[in-house]
């Protein structure tokens, strides 16, 4: 039996996210720290061809302050970091059709779709989110063939002028339900601890059965799982078991971008196998 955790836990759990440092008190410097962790680990690999993507807010959904972010964050590695061939494009619309509903996943698959056809080998990704004292980021350089992440990174930016302004006419809506979800806007991933492996069900072991849970999860900020939500199951009462199991776990929770536990949503897919 294996267990795997999709989309934000493809990353190592040093993703956390660290508040910014007190010395850092000017958007456009935290912005080009930001700028330079992203940039690194592509610049040592001699990435060319490199494209970044409109951030989405806390709920995956698009939003101006969202394609300001990325169209400063363009022109700073176009500036700072020429060899990496930043390829630029117009942030002023929105690259997803939102009338489209679409989970994480396929929301990721589009943009390095969409990156493609611009002729990137390497898309940056984000998120943002509005906290107590500025503004959220999250970012992640992914492969536009394989999705593998180069890097990723995340910390808190102070809330521009420009952000201020496009605020009062478009405001950032929170997270849905009042809980962040786990590797956006700044957040970081909550670490599992203590993860003892699903027991099969009499039924699927009987039929050998096989198949994957994907449950949705609240890890709050004492490190327990709570509302667990069914996302996808195969029956034969695995889905009983996969729940049986994970409300067992214990997590290191995750930080927030200003450097404190916070309850996350998180996906969790365990997948059942009988080799």
């Amino acid at each position: 039996m294996a267990l795997a955790l999709p989309l934000v836990f493809v990353w190592p759990s040093s993703a956390q996210i660290s508040a910014a440092p007190s010395a850092v008190n000017d958007f456009d410097a935290a912005l080009g720290q930001l700028a330079f962790q992203i940039a690194g680990p592509l610049e040592k690999d001699k990435v060319k061809r490199v494209i970044v993507a409109d951030l989405l807010d806390a709920n995956g959904r698009s939003h101006p302050v969202g394609r300001f972010l990325a169209d400063k964050l363009s022109s700073v590695l176009l500036r700072e970091y020429p060899t990496l061939e930043i390829i630029s494009f117009s942030h002023s619309q929105s690259i997803l059709d939102e009338s489209i509903a679409r989970d994480d996943e396929q929301t990721l698959q589009e943009t390095q779709k969409w990156a493609r056809e611009h002729g990137a080998k390497v898309v940056i990704t984000g998120s943002f989110s509005k906290a107590a004292e500025g503004i959220g980021i999250s970012l992640a350089a992914i492969k536009t063939d394989s999705g593998q992440a180069y890097a990723q990174t995340g910390r808190l930016v102070p809330i521009s002028e420009e952000i201020n302004a496009i605020v009062s006419t478009a405001p950032i809506a929170p997270p849905k339900a009042g809980v962040a979800r786990a590797g956006f806007g700044g957040v970081g991933l909550p670490v599992c601890v203590h993860c003892p492996i699903p027991k099969y069900s009499a039924k699927a072991r009987a039929a050998k059965y096989q198949g994957t849970v994907v449950l949705e999860v609240e890890v709050t900020t004492e490190g327990t799982v709570a509302n667990i939500v069914i996302i996808k199951g195969p029956g034969m009462g695995l889905e009983e078991k996969a729940i049986e199991a994970v409300k067992r776990w214990r997590f290191r929770p995750a930080l927030g971008p200003d450097g404190h536990a916070v309850a996350t949503i998180v996906p969790i897919k365990v997948s059942f196998s009988l080799y």
